[in-house]
This record gives structure tokens, C-alpha cells and sequence, in this order.
């Protein structure tokens, strides 16, 4: 049998249009040459392979313009039945399985509250599975297994070799969790940093298409961030690089949720940020150790009407996130640093301090074109970026084993 992707440049043209059409949508077979700099013999023939496999669909032909000339295009579309991945997103007391198709459109959603803190590995992979088990079989069609799963979780992890380093979340260490996942799923199982996954999404948006050096840092219940340099996430030895908010800010300073002090999350992450202000401030009532997004609003309005404890709170934060995001800049040199994250709901109360911290910090060379800038948090991004990327880890298996 011949391969649908016989060579290593035919599958890399393949995977190419593939992730063109994901992210831009449906597209004539001229415009997916064009935009892959790919020929349209080339185009031709690899659209007609996934057509043939039902990975991609027909539209109709487009109307003509007035005036126009020559024969209408035909759009090609990922067909979205064609795969069903999952992401799973673990963070503190809480989980979310999110459902995408084929195309990376969101299919389902749901969230629930559990104890993190008393789960073992054998009791997290038996959450895991009864709620992706339940979701799958709630979606149309009926029970259908997955073709992968991305786990993505708040902390330290090592996607090569699918180990849990450490989160704030979970009383276990160093554990495997991939092959039991995938064992007892019965698919491929990926794990990922949130924030990694945040940052996969956020590089392909036309906006930051010319930003290969980009730094993303993700405020909110905690603070994470995701470095890519050219284009590829910096992992470190175990997945550890680029845990800014575990870098120190006061050495000796307030405790952080990893159970040393100093740290920048202790500051300037949600949790610090409402341990400062609940016992001095008149704040909504709820989970001190995790504040809702009522009580944070709550505090980030009292900074906006000038309480001067809210403001000092703001200010600190400010600061010590002014420090870490310049030794970014003095280690990385990127072309971007983008702060996002439920927390940028706070913000503009941090800024004046925190752009004070980084003069006061760096020279300006150190600084040199590098740009900071904000993304708003109008939806969760976790989950979309571990459905891009488990479609990207497992596009490959797909369509090598398809044969012609």
C-alpha cells in the first residue's frame, strides 16, 4: 500500500493545509497554495487525497463577483466529524473538559468542582475518565472514543515524558500520568503547562504573527508563563522553564502557594492579591483561599475609586510583577511580552508601578524594542490551545496511517 504521505515533504505540505484551514477557515485551493507557498499541482493533489478520506469537504462554489471573470472557486473545509479530541484542564479544586472537532471548533464544555488536594494518581485517573467517559458519550452521536486528549495543568510538567513535576494543586509529585490515561482511555494522551497552551493560540493570531520571540504571562489564580523562542515553547530540562512566578521578588517575603516565600505569585497572583485585602477591605463573601471572580472585581473597582489600601495592594503587585517582567526582558530579548489571564482585570491598577519597577530595573538597551502589551481574557484560552495543540499531535498519526 502507498501512504497518503509517502515522504517527509509531501507530509509536511499536508500538515501545512491542514493547519491553514484550522486556523483561517475554509479556503480555494489557489489561496491554500498561496498562503503555504505550496504548488498548485501539489495543492491539487493533497486535497484530493483528504477529500478521498473524508478529512475535508467541498463547499459550493463562491458566487461571482460583478464583473468578475473566470470559473468561481471552490472552497475546501476541514470536515469536523472527521476527529473528536478532548482537553482536560486541571487547576486548583476544579476541572473542565472542553470537546473540539476536526476543524478546532468547541463542541462541549462542562466544569466541575472536586478536592485536588486529597486526589491520589489512581483517584485523578479515575476522575479523569469518568468525565471525559460521561462527556463523550453526551455528545451527539453517541459514545464514541476520542482520537486524543491534551491534559493541561497549572504547574510544573514534562510533556516528553508525560511527568507531573509539581502543582499547586495536587499533593503528588513526580508522577507519570500520560500512559495510564492513555491506557485506560484507550488514545493518545498529551500533557501540557495551561500556560504553554495559552501561548500556542495566542502565536497564531494574526496580531503577533511577526513576534517568533514571544512572552506570554498568564495572571490569574496563580502566575505562569510560556516563552517561545522562534516559534517553539522553551521547556527546560523537565519542563520547568519560564515558572516567573516562582522567581523571587523578596527573598523572605510573603508565602507562596509552592510553600516558599518571596515568590512574584505571592504578590501579585489572585490569591495573594485577596490575602492582602480581605481582613482591611469590605469584600464579597467566599473561598479566601480561592477568591471568585466577584471578589476580585470587588477589589479592582475599590483600586479604581482610589482606596488607598486597594491602590498600595495594587501598587506592590505592580512592582513585583515589574521586576520579573524585567529580568524577562534582560534574559529572553523578546519581540513581545503579552500579559494575560484573568488578572488583567487588575491590570491598570498595577501598571504605573510596574513600568516604574522595569526603569528602575534595566537600561534602557536592555529594554531595547522589546514591547509590552496586554490580551484581554474575554474567554478561557487554556482549553483551546490543548485542543490545537493535541489536533497538531496527532494530525501526524492520522494522516500517515491513512493509505491510498
Amino acid at each position: 500500500m502507498t501512504n497518503l504521505v509517502p515522504d517527509p515533504t509531501r507530509r509536511d505540505n499536508t500538515l501545512a493545509i491542514v493547519d491553514t484551514l484550522r486556523n483561517q477557515g475554509p479556503m480555494a485551493r489557489i489561496d491554500l497554495g498561496t498562503a503555504n507557498g505550496i504548488s498548485s499541482a501539489t495543492v491539487t493533489a493533497i486535497t484530493t487525497e483528504l477529500l478521498r478520506h473524508g478529512l475535508v469537504s467541498e463547499l459550493p462554489a463562491e458566487p461571482h463577483r460583478q464583473g468578475g471573470r473566470g470559473r468561481p472557486k471552490t472552497l475546501i473545509r476541514l470536515e469536523p466529524e472527521a476527529a473528536r479530541v478532548a482537553c482536560v484542564k486541571l487547576s486548583l479544586n476544579e476541572v473542565q473538559v472542553v470537546v473540539g472537532d476536526f476543524a478546532g471548533q468547541v463542541r462541549h464544555a462542562e466544569t466541575h468542582s472536586l478536592t485536588t488536594a486529597t486526589l491520589t494518581p489512581d483517584t485523578l485517573c479515575d476522575v479523569l475518565e469518568e468525565r471525559i467517559q460521561a462527556v463523550s458519550a453526551a455528545l451527539p452521536g453517541g459514545p464514541r472514543r476520542l482520537d486524543g486528549i491534551c491534559l493541561a495543568i497549572q504547574g510544573v510538567v514534562s510533556p516528553a515524558s508525560g511527568m507531573l513535576i509539581w502543582s499547586p494543586a495536587l499533593r503528588f509529585r513526580n508522577t507519570p500520568l500520560t500512559g495510564p490515561l492513555a491506557e485506560r482511555l484507550g488514545c493518545p494522551v498529551m500533557l501540557e503547562n495551561d500556560t504553554n497552551c495559552i501561548a500556542s493560540i495566542l502565536a497564531r493570531q494574526p496580531a503577533y504573527a511577526d513576534t517568533p520571540n514571544l512572552a506570554v504571562i498568564m495572571l490569574g489564580y496563580g502566575i505562569g508563563m510560556s516563552v517561545l523562542i522562534d516559534g517553539r515553547p522553551l521547556l527546560g530540562a523537565n519542563g520547568s522553564a519560564a515558572e516567573i512566578g516562582h522567581s523571587k521578588f523578596e527573598p523572605g517575603g510573603a508565602l507562596c502557594a509552592c510553600g516558599r516565600r518571596g515568590c512574584i505569585e505571592a504578590y501579585a497572583s489572585d490569591y495573594a492579591l485577596y490575602r492582602e485585602a480581605h481582613a482591611l477591605l469590605s469584600l464579597p463573601p467566599g473561598d479566601s483561599a480561592h477568591p471568585s471572580e466577584a471578589q476580585m472585581q470587588a477589589l479592582v473597582r475599590l483600586a479604581e475609586q482610589g482606596d488607598p489600601v486597594a491602590r498600595q495592594i495594587y501598587h506592590k503587585a505592580g512592582r513585583a510583577l515589574g521586576y520579573g517582567i524585567a529580568n524577562v526582558l534582560a534574559l529572553f530579548n523578546p519581540d513581545l511580552v503579552l500579559v494575560t489571564g484573568s488578572g488583567v482585570r487588575g491590570y491598570a491598577a498595577m501598571q504605573p508601578a510596574l513600568e516604574a519597577a522595569i526603569d528602575e530595573a534595566l537600561v534602557p538597551e536592555l529594554v531595547g524594542a522589546s514591547r509590552l502589551a496586554t490580551h484581554p481574557w474575554d474567554r478561557d484560552m487554556t482549553c483551546l490551545g490543548g485542543i490545537g495543540l493535541i489536533l497538531e499531535a496527532t494530525d501526524p498519526i492520522r494522516l500517515t496511517d491513512l493509505s491510498s
